[in-house]
């Protein structure tokens, strides 16, 4: 048995181990003094990388807490340019751009996870999404005539919950839509007429001849009979 002088910290960690200083004299083929500082440089890498770890950890939370306040509220255009602003500081740290928008994505993500964060969506998308389901749902209009609409409105309200009812609101507003041309040249005619009978009123007022109030008088009882 070799007589290695042991220090004062492996005789107190063996003792807290439970094993003692002088158990081992070789691992693996070779003498304990020649492989002891090896493995404790490993612990004490280890134990600095581990530290290391939780380090970055509680940096990273930081950070995704920093950039929620940043984001937060931001419509399209102003999240896009933090965006563009953080992958900036990305490269300046020495990654490239592709490798800064990775981290961008994933601590955007883990924002999103963490604080419920709702990314604000393009107006422009936006935009051609609603276009896109409006063409869809004229298609689907188009494909049915003014007796077909009718009905799908009656049946729908006949449903009576509160979906087909919206439904039905839909259905009714393509039918006044199809209908306004003709609604609106009805209006221009009655219009039109009463003008004219407005005109013809003052001017038999204004003849003060028996004819003219024989035909004032029948007109007057005409609409108050119609009434």
């Amino acid at each position: 048995m070799s007589n290695m002088t042991i220090s004062p910290v492996a005789v107190a960690v063996n003792s807290v181990v439970g094993v003692p200083a002088s158990a081992v004299e070789t691992l693996h083929g070779k003498p304990i003094s020649e492989v002891n500082d090896t493995i404790i440089q490993l612990g004490f890498d280890s134990c600095k990388a581990v530290d290391a770890v939780a380090t970055a950890e509680r940096s990273v939370a930081q950070c995704q807490t920093a950039l929620f306040d940043w984001v937060n509220g931001l419509n399209y255009v102003e999240f896009q340019h933090v965006r563009s602003q953080f992958i900036i500081g990305g490269v300046d740290s020495g990654k490239t751009a592709g490798a800064a928008e990775q981290v961008w994505d994933k601590q955007i993500n883990q924002v999103v996870k963490a604080f419920g964060f709702v990314r604000p969506k393009s107006q422009a998308k936006d935009a051609v999404r609603k276009a896109e389901a409006e063409a869809k749902k004229r298609a689907e209009f188009e494909k049915l005539s003014n007796t077909e609409l009718e009905e799908k409105v009656d049946a729908l309200i006949a449903e009576g919950t509160t979906k087909s009812r919206k439904e039905a609101i839909k259905f009714s507003a393509e039918l006044d839509k199809r209908n306004k041309p003709f609604l609106d040249a009805q209006e221009a005619n009655r219009k039109a007429t009463v003008d004219k009978i407005i005109t013809r009123v003052k001017e038999l007022a204004k003849a003060k001849t028996d004819d003219a109030d024989d035909i004032l008088f029948n007109a007057l009882s005409i609409l108050e009979n119609y009434a």
